[in-house]
């Protein structure tokens, strides 16, 4: 299964709280000890949540990232691209020629060797050459090297000043998508999808997801080439299924369980293990708190039906396959081998406080994304900065990566 890109673009902590934002003079970060975790099986409650958030270590702000197996992640630091080889240790510059200080729109890579970055090219007018064009940017050796193209113009998310953020969602190395969420400047649920099958040499027309209260905005997630999702898509259950493409789609059905009226779903990004099954998780906000629960299909995406309900708490997951997940909770790591059913917790450390992402690579390698929003004062003097973490023992412990 791919291993996703995340995008961090909001930060869920906040502390009053003075931090050190200065990365180290010598960067060499620490490759955690493995150890053998101490379980209890327990599917019913979940570990006592953690008494609060502690500083952020001093490092740098990691604003996109992405792992595709145990050693070879990248990371987004001071607008530089950088990758890793050896799970963290030492890193490597692989920005594309022309940086991209005032324009990255999305990065991907879907393994070692084969990458692709979106930019929207700096303009000072309407009449630039390159006003609103989103070119992109594919490398076949890790970054080593690298070639531009440029997608098509966009139907609805037309050539403006505010561009869309693209999410690259790749089958392999030859064969993915490219997808404009929605458009600022023109209004919302606009959203343009582009194909290749040649690595991103070249990029079909744009086949639009439908304009105005018609539109599917969200993420997007495909099983094959012809059958995917998007979420979050601001109609109907909020999640709508093609079967052609992307070319036409139709709201899927979510199943949801009693007691659901009135909550507002958030959903995670949806992973795909064939080309007909597959997992979503959702959130579900009430008034009175909030829960998550974890959907499957078996059609592709047409229909959704509730699998489990994960320990509460368990916000970031990451599935390795249908049947076994990990989760992050407080100080704790919850793991299930029966598709939620039952679950075994044992202690986590290293994490400041609660992931924002969590991608596990095999069931003892995986990365994870901590942010926190940092005031001086109350309410003023804010910003934000967001770390990202590595662990070689299943979650049990985490160690801080410091890329750049």
């Amino acid at each position: 299964m791919k291993r996703r890109t995340v995008a961090l673009a909001s930060i869920v902590l906040v502390v009053a709280a003075c931090t050190n934002a200065a990365a180290p003079s010598t960067p060499a970060p620490i490759v955690p000890t493995p150890s053998v975790p101490t379980t209890t099986a327990g599917p019913t409650s979940a570990p006592s949540t953690s008494p609060g958030p502690t500083p952020l270590p001093a490092g740098p702000d990691v604003s996109l990232a992405g792992v595709t197996d145990p050693l070879h992640g990248w990371a987004v630091v001071n607008h530089q691209l950088w990758v890793t080889g050896d799970g963290g240790s030492t890193w490597r510059d692989v920005t594309p020629p022309g940086g991209f200080a005032t324009g990255l729109l999305g990065v991907d890579f879907v393994d070692a060797a084969h990458g692709w970055v979106a930019i929207n090219e700096a303009f000072t007018s309407a009449s630039d050459a390159s006003y609103g064009r989103v070119d992109i940017w594919h490398t076949s050796d890790g970054g080593r090297t690298w070639a531009k193209t440029q997608l098509p113009r966009a139907r609805f998310a037309v050539f403006g000043e505010i561009m869309p953020a693209v999410q690259f969602d790749f089958l392999d190395a030859t064969r993915g998508f490219a997808f404009q969420s929605g458009n600022e400047a023109k209004g919302k649920n606009d959203s343009d999808l582009f194909w290749t099958a040649d690595g991103g040499a070249t990029w079909s027309a744009d086949r639009p997801t439908g304009d105005g209260s018609q539109g599917n905005e969200g993420m997007i997630g495909f099983a094959t080439p012809n059958d995917g999702v998007i979420v979050n898509a601001l109609h109907g259950a909020g999640l709508v299924v093609t079967h052609d493409g992307g070319r036409t789609w139709a709201d899927a059905a979510l199943a949801l369980p009693a007691g659901s009226a009135g909550a507002q779903l958030s959903f995670g990004q949806p992973a795909f293990f064939d080309g007909r099954t597959g997992l979503v998780s959702i959130g579900f906000q009430f008034n009175r708190g909030s829960v998550t629960r974890v959907f499957d299909t078996s059609d592709a995406g047409s229909s959704w039906t509730l699998a489990a309900t994960p320990p509460a708490g368990a916000g970031a997951i990451s599935f390795l396959d249908s049947q076994r997940w990990i989760a992050v909770i407080a100080t704790a790591v919850a793991r299930t081998g029966d598709g939620g059913r039952t679950w075994a917790y044992s202690p986590a450390t290293g994490l400041p406080s609660d992931p924002t992402w969590m991608a596990m690579t095999d069931a003892q390698h995986g990365s994870a994304l901590v942010g926190m929003y940092v005031c001086l004062t109350f309410k003023s003097n804010c910003s934000s900065r967001t770390g990202l973490y590595a662990t070689v023992d299943g979650g049990s412990t985490w160690t801080q990566l410091l890329p750049g």
